[in-house]
């Protein structure tokens, strides 16, 4: 029975939360586009955050098994109807998106500022000083 139990353990992988925060700055006038942003660990889409304007920002939390894993978190814009990855590819001034190789041992915190003039900033554990126009 020890066996079955130790077996058992296993296929239960420990999950870690992991707190996003988003915010946007220096958004022009008419372009505060309503946003969400979305967390992919390991190529799946593991939570989106909800509706809110760009320059509000917000907040989300999803769980993530522990170890090594690759981390996505990326903002959509509604354009038009649609959603689209907020990107320079897109049309965009900035690519607002995160992407690293990230260990999770313990709860962790990761604050994006996406600054219309001098692109994407990130800080784990603290919130990313804005700068000064």
């Amino acid at each position: 029975m020890a066996f079955f139990l130790a077996l058992g353990a296993g296929v239960f992988a420990q999950k870690v939360p992991l707190s996003v925060y988003f915010v946007y700055i220096n958004v022009e006038e008419g372009y505060d586009h309503d946003c969400k942003t979305q967390v992919y660990i390991d190529g799946k889409l593991a939570g989106e955050s909800a509706v809110v304007k760009e320059s509000k920002g917000g907040m989300m939390k999803v769980d993530v098994p522990t170890g090594a894993r690759s981390l996505r978190v990326v903002n959509l814009a509604l354009y038009e109807g649609n959603w689209e990855e907020h990107t320079v590819e897109n049309d965009y001034s900035i690519d607002a998106l995160y992407e690293e190789e990230h260990t999770f041992k313990k709860p962790e915190k990761l604050y994006l500022l996406f600054d219309i003039d001098n692109g994407t900033t990130h800080s784990w554990k603290k919130p990313v000083k804005k700068s000064k126009k």
